[in-house]
C-alpha cells in the first residue's frame, strides 16, 4: 500500500471522498465515524470497520495531592456504571444506596450524581451513540469474560526528577529489600481457604516489585530481597500506614478499603469468585510508589498481551520516570518472574483453571466493572 499523509482533518477526508488519492482512512473513532464522514458528503457510501488498531482509554484526571479529592470522583465514576449494571436509571435514582465514607454532608451523592446525569448507558446514548456505537470495551461486563487488558504506556522514556527524597521507593531501594504482606482472610474476618491457597500465587507480585526495584534482584537473591509477610487479619492492612510494611498482595478492591483505610490499588491481579477483585494495596499518600506498582503490574499484563516472555524480555520498554537504576524495571520484571500468563501457569493448581474474567480482554470484549462497595 502507498501511505498518503494530510496536514489537517479536512484535507484528510476530502482525500477518501474524492476518491483520487485514497480509498481506505484510519484514524480517531470519532474522526472517521460513519456521522462525520456523512457531513462531508458520503452520504452512506462508506464503512467503518469495528476491528481496533491502538488503545487510547479516556478518563478523569485529577491533582495528585489530594487524594480525598481522586477518591470521590472515582467512586462517583463507579456509580454510574453500578447504575447500569443494576437497572437504575435517572428517573429511579433513589433505588441508588447512601454511603457514609465521605461524611454525612455527602451521603446522598450516589443517588444525587444518578440523579443528575442517569447512568453510564444514558449519558453514552445522549452524546456518543450516533457517533461511535457503543460495542466492545464500553460495554458492562457481565462476569463471563476477561478483564485483564493493560493501559498504554505513553512515554515511559522521558526523564524526571528520579525517587522522591525519603519516599517508599526511596526507602525501600536504599534499605535492600522490600516488606511485602500477603493478606489471607477476607474483610469479614473469616479464613478464605480459596485465598489461603493464592498466597503463593500473591508472593510472585511481591517478587516482580522486588525485581524492578533492584538491579541486582536474581532468582538466588529473591527471599534476601523480598520479606514476607503473612497477614491472618484485615487489621494488617494498617500496618501499610506505619511503615510496616510497604505493599500488601491479594488485597480486596471495594469502598471501604479504599476510602476508609486510605489505600490505593493496582490493577487487580486476580479475581476471586469469593472475595471480588483483589490487587496490591499501598498508602495513598505515597503517589510515586503507588505508581510504581500500578505500573509494574501493567507490565505484566501488557507482557502477556504482546507475547513478550522470560527469554524475550528485552523487548519490554525503557522507564525513565523513576530513577537511572529503574531504566530497566519492566525487563527485569519479566526476566525474573515472567508474564502474568507465566505466573498463572505457575500456580494453576492452587487458583485453578484460568477462565472469565482472569482472562485476557483482548480489545472486543466489555471492559466496564463496577468496583464492589456502593451496595455492600
Amino acid at each position: 500500500f502507498i501511505e498518503v499523509r494530510a496536514a489537517t482533518q479536512d484535507e484528510y477526508l476530502d482525500y477518501f471522498l474524492e476518491g483520487t488519492l485514497c480509498n481506505v482512512i484510519a484514524s480517531d473513532q470519532p474522526v472517521v465515524s460513519k456521522l462525520v464522514v456523512d457531513r462531508k458528503g458520503s452520504h452512506g457510501l462508506h464503512e467503518v470497520g469495528t476491528r481496533l488498531y491502538s488503545k487510547e482509554p479516556l478518563a478523569i484526571v485529577t491533582r495528585n495531592d489530594d487524594p480525598e479529592w481522586v477518591d470521590f470522583v472515582n467512586w462517583i465514576l463507579q456509580s454510574l456504571i453500578e447504575a447500569e449494571k443494576r437497572g437504575i436509571t435517572q428517573k429511579t435514582a433513589h433505588g441508588m444506596h447512601t454511603t457514609d465514607v465521605f461524611g454525612e454532608k455527602y451521603k446522598d451523592m450516589f443517588v444525587n450524581a444518578i440523579g443528575a446525569v442517569g447512568n453510564y448507558g444514558e449519558i453514552y446514548s445522549r452524546h456518543m451513540e450516533k457517533v461511535i456505537p457503543r460495542q466492545g470495551l464500553n460495554l458492562i461486563s457481565t462476569g463471563t469474560s476477561g478483564l485483564l487488558y493493560s493501559h498504554p504506556f505513553g512515554s515511559p522514556g522521558e526523564a524526571s526528577h528520579g525517587r522522591e527524597e525519603g519516599g517508599t521507593l526511596d526507602k525501600v531501594y536504599e534499605r535492600g529489600y522490600l516488606k511485602c504482606g500477603i493478606l489471607v482472610r477476607s474483610d469479614s474476618g473469616r479464613v478464605s481457604n480459596e485465598t489461603q491457597t493464592k498466597s503463593t500465587f500473591g508472593k510472585e507480585f511481591c517478587y516482580a516489585l522486588s525485581a524492578a526495584t533492584f538491579q541486582d534482584y536474581s532468582e538466588e537473591t529473591k527471599n534476601k530481597k523480598t520479606k514476607i509477610f503473612i497477614m491472618n487479619t484485615t487489621e494488617g492492612l494498617d500496618l501499610i500506614n506505619q511503615d510496616e510494611v510497604d505493599v500488601v498482595s491479594l488485597v480486596t478492591v471495594n469502598l471501604a478499603n479504599d476510602v476508609t483505610r486510605k489505600l490505593s490499588f493496582s490493577q487487580p491481579i486476580y479475581y476471586d469468585s469469593e472475595e471480588g477483585s483483589l490487587a496490591l494495596a499501598t498508602n495513598q499518600d505515597d503517589v510515586q510508589w503507588s505508581s510504581f506498582i500500578y505500573w509494574t503490574v501493567n507490565a505484566i499484563i501488557y507482557a502477556e498481551e504482546t507475547n513478550i516472555t522470560k527469554s524475550s524480555s528485552s523487548k519490554m520498554p525503557l522507564v525513565n520516570l523513576f530513577s537511572p537504576q529503574h531504566r530497566l524495571m519492566m525487563k527485569r520484571v519479566i526476566k525474573e518472574v515472567g508474564n502474568y500468563g507465566d505466573i498463572f501457569d505457575r500456580h494453576v493448581d492452587n487458583v485453578g483453571p484460568r477462565d472469565g474474567l482472569n482472562m485476557l480482554n483482548s480489545g472486543s470484549g466489555p471492559q466496564l466493572h463496577p468496583v464492589p462497595g456502593i451496595f455492600n
